[in-house]
């Protein structure tokens, strides 16, 4: 099994959290970008896929037009299984129904909303260009258009947010019956505006709305699959999964990271390089690391660990000692062959999962 992510770097503006590779959307650069991408997909031409995952960035800014021609730029060059889960990344702002209408029509399966929040105070301090009533508006045209598997983005940690703040917005997006939900703390990178602002996060406060989310979607019936995915159904994300399970997959586009033939290795993040470069013919990978024996057996536990389902204990053969210390505190757990975080200790994870490296 093999993914295919592909990277729209296009944004109506840049949210005051984000540090993902983005620019400003013109027609123009965005039509050039295309054509970049199509060059690129030539390199791994008639490679097979049963996952697509179209994320940015915001992709639901490109018009139908531009979406078509991405749409067959994958259907021309690659072979899809029939069977195969197309995730599409979108913005309440830049999601018509027209758009929804092709992309379903298109063979996309899947839908993931970029809300955040669902107070406009909360939505405001972000930088985000919509409010909760018009991400509502867009989620039923979906539903109405033939969604059927969506998950919604949220964020918790935000400036000014407390925990009744959080609850509304939980209880909120319950209310709309959706199959999957990524929450994700606030984390404060460099380069953005709340960088630039100084803005601090409260973990013990992220940590209590941590242990909050997980009863309450518990109590309706989302399965906590991953740290910070719930899904109902059964609708995990087969895409994310894959490289939680440190499976192969291939990225197009300006920054995009792969993992293929053992190579891990990544695209030029500066997107005028990335596309004058392509076109011209030039590599573009400015990062490429060999993946041995060792390190493959690293990165699936760091990555595995992340799933409810754990990871085989084969292989923590060189690493019993952290193993065994973290399970007599009751922070890692052992069942069936398989070592896991208990749901009580998720939230300190990346403290324990820095010791397997």
């Amino acid at each position: 099994m093999k993914g295919l992510y592909i990277h729209i770097p296009f944004c109506r503006r840049k949210c005051f959290y984000c540090d993902f590779i983005s620019v400003a959307y013109t027609e123009n650069l965005a039509d050039e970008y295309l054509n970049a991408l199509e060059k690129e997909a030539l390199k791994y031409k008639n490679e097979s896929f049963e996952t697509v995952y179209i994320g940015g960035g915001t992709p639901s800014v490109l018009s139908v037009k531009q979406l078509s021609h991405l749409i067959s730029i994958i259907k021309n060059n690659f072979n899809i299984s029939h069977h195969c889960e197309w995730s599409f990344e979108a913005n309440p702002e830049s999601t018509t129904k027209e758009k929804l209408e092709f992309l379903l029509s298109s063979g996309i399966t899947r839908l993931s909303f970029g809300l955040q929040s669902a107070s406009d105070d909360k939505l405001t301090i972000l930088g985000r260009l919509h409010n909760y009533e018009q991400f509502k508006k867009v989620y039923f045209v979906a539903r109405n258009v033939g969604f059927d598997n969506i998950n919604i983005d949220l964020m918790f940690g935000i400036p000014e947010q407390n925990i009744d703040d959080w609850r509304n917005t939980l209880t909120e997006v319950l209310s709309l019956k959706t199959q999957h939900i990524s929450l994700y703390p606030l984390t404060v990178e460099e380069g953005t505006v709340f960088y630039k602002n100084n803005f601090s996060v409260n973990t013990d406060l992220q940590a209590e709305m941590y242990k909050m989310t997980c009863d309450i979607l518990k109590n309706n019936d989302f399965e906590h699959y991953e740290i910070s995915n719930w899904a109902r159904e059964q609708k995990y994300s087969r895409h994310n999964k894959l490289y939680w399970q440190n499976r192969e997959y291939i990225g197009l586009g300006t920054s995009a990271a792969s993992y293929y033939k053992r190579y891990r290795y990544k695209n030029d993040p500066d997107i005028l390089k990335y596309i004058e470069d392509t076109l011209n013919g030039k590599d573009t990978v400015t990062e490429k690391e060999f993946i041995d024996d060792e390190l493959y057996e690293k990165e699936t536990i760091m990555l595995g660990l992340r799933l409810s389902d754990g990871v085989d204990i084969k292989y923590f053969k060189n690493k019993k000692d952290v193993l065994e210390k973290y399970i007599g505190e009751k922070l890692l757990t052992v069942k069936n062959g398989k070592v896991s975080f208990p749901e009580t200790s998720l939230f300190v994870s990346n403290s324990i999962l820095s010791e397997f490296i």
